[in-house]
């Protein structure tokens, strides 16, 4: 039988005795007709994200709205709120009326809407989960083919990080909170110009799969020896161990050429601060570095915070935090909404627009880097002067590589928001039938933004 070589294969034989393997070139074999990328499409792979931000968009009480498009479907209208990414809405779903259902359970202030959203169950206590968020799902479905399975990111300068990413529900991920960190971490120590004609393995990568090999190896005889509490414990650390090893093959592996990936230089630090024009150029920067990331490979999945759900942000000159002025701002008599809290949160979505054009700023196959990427974005709460769980505000944007319907506008008030968790999740092709329990547990995604 006729061996087929692929971008992978190997020429071994024998030298004096000794095993040897010789790595093949890039090959007009490996590529497509018109030699742009690998026959496989591998070169434009679907990335998935989540976006953050704290005390949702502006409700009223009289039952209007800030945000919400009066049309439904294709085509819908720029309210005042969402005019930061008016230049891409063609590539955004706005998701409008979808509630988190407590269960019976107290609504737990700034966080019982995103809890819910990412871990399909409504949480018994504040600061934890009551399961997995379900990125991790995704990051086990997209992330094992890059050096990093998730990127996370808190753009919001707060006093303590912040994360809403986890496995286990009570601890979560440990994010970078400046351009420099992030910096380090995608483009510093141990990365790879995949473009590079000069790339060779870390011996330092080398010396640490062997001693994870060695661990793997050793664990059937740890196992027969300890008992059935410690053997569950060894079975998740080896779990992890394995995921370890996979990622560390992946870095001794010459990477995929990728025509997008151009590194950037050494970020300067920026001014820390919780006004939100600084949160907003953090936000910008730290878009800028992901994008880039994403787009040399390095990770294939990340989750972004930009500010937390009880936000410490403000506007500059004023004394009051965004989130005391959603609890102390009267209702403007004649315009029928808080006006103090709506600008606050135009300019809170002002960061979510720069986000958005950094994606959609590089150039990637017939399209960019937006156009192979799903972003979810959310918000804790619908209106957050009496911190509502219903119609929490919720955007798809980004093509997720031809899958994703986008440029509509769904409003489905009363439906939970597990269902567009649900729908992100299949877009990027995640193996997952259903998401949630309870009440909230659905196997229905949103299919009209399902191309």
């Amino acid at each position: 039988m006729t061996k087929k070589f692929s971008r992978r294969s190997i020429l071994r034989g024998t030298v004096g005795g000794a095993a040897v393997g010789v790595g093949l070139p890039l090959l007009d074999l490996f590529l497509n007709d018109n030699a742009t990328a690998l026959a496989s499409g591998a070169a434009t792979p679907v990335r998935f994200g989540t976006y953050f931000w704290g005390l949702g968009l502006t409700d009223t009480p009289a039952g209007g709205t800030r945000w919400v498009p009066q049309k439904q479907g294709p085509g819908y209208e720029i309210t005042p709120e969402l005019v930061a990414f008016e230049s891409l809405k063609d590539k955004v779903s706005v998701f409008s009326g979808f509630r988190a259902i407590p269960e019976g359970r107290a609504n737990l202030v700034h966080w019982s809407g995103h809890a819910s959203i990412l871990s399909g169950v409504a949480p018994t206590a504040s600061g934890s989960f009551d399961d997995a968020s379900f990125d991790t799902k995704v990051a086990d479905a997209l992330g094992g083919a890059t050096r990093y399975r998730t990127v996370d990111i808190d753009a919001s300068l707060s006093r303590a990080p912040v994360s809403y990413s986890t496995r286990s529900g009570k601890t979560f991920a440990s994010p970078e909170v400046n351009p420099l960190g992030l910096y380090t971490r995608l483009f510093g120590a141990g990365f790879q110009d995949p473009n590079s004609d000069n790339w060779q393995p870390d011996p330092a990568l080398m010396l640490r799969q062997s001693v994870l090999s060695a661990v793997k190896e050793q664990r059937q005889a740890l196992m027969s020896q300890v008992g059935q509490a410690d053997r569950i414990k060894l079975d998740q650390y080896f779990t992890s161990v394995r995921d370890a090893e996979n990622q560390l093959a992946v870095q001794l592996q010459k990477p995929e050429r990728r025509e997008a990936c151009s590194p950037p230089s050494k970020p300067d630090e920026l001014p820390r601060g919780a006004s939100v024009d600084v949160v907003n150029a953090n936000t910008r920067m730290m878009a800028k570095l992901l994008a880039m990331g994403l787009a040399c490979d390095q990770t294939r999945v990340f989750n972004f915070v930009h500010t937390s759900g009880a936000s410490e942000t403000y506007m500059a000159g004023h004394s009051k935090i965004y989130h005391q002025i959603t609890h102390d701002e009267p209702t403007d008599a004649k315009l029928g909404y808080q006006p103090e809290t709506s600008r606050l949160a135009e300019q809170v979505m002002e960061g979510f627009g720069a986000f958005l054009e950094e994606l959609n700023a590089i150039p990637e196959g017939a399209g960019t880097l937006l156009d192979n990427t799903l972003v979810m974005a959310f918000s804790d709460t619908g209106y957050a002067k009496i911190h509502s769980i219903d119609n929490i505000p919720m955007f798809l944007a980004g093509g997720a590589g031809g899958a994703h319907r986008a440029g509509q506008h769904i409003h489905l008030p009363g439906e939970p928001v597990t269902r567009v968790s649900l729908t992100a999740m299949q877009l990027v092709g995640a193996p997952v039938g259903d998401f949630g329990q309870g009440s909230m547990k659905t196997a229905r995604p949103v299919s009209e933004v399902m191309a």
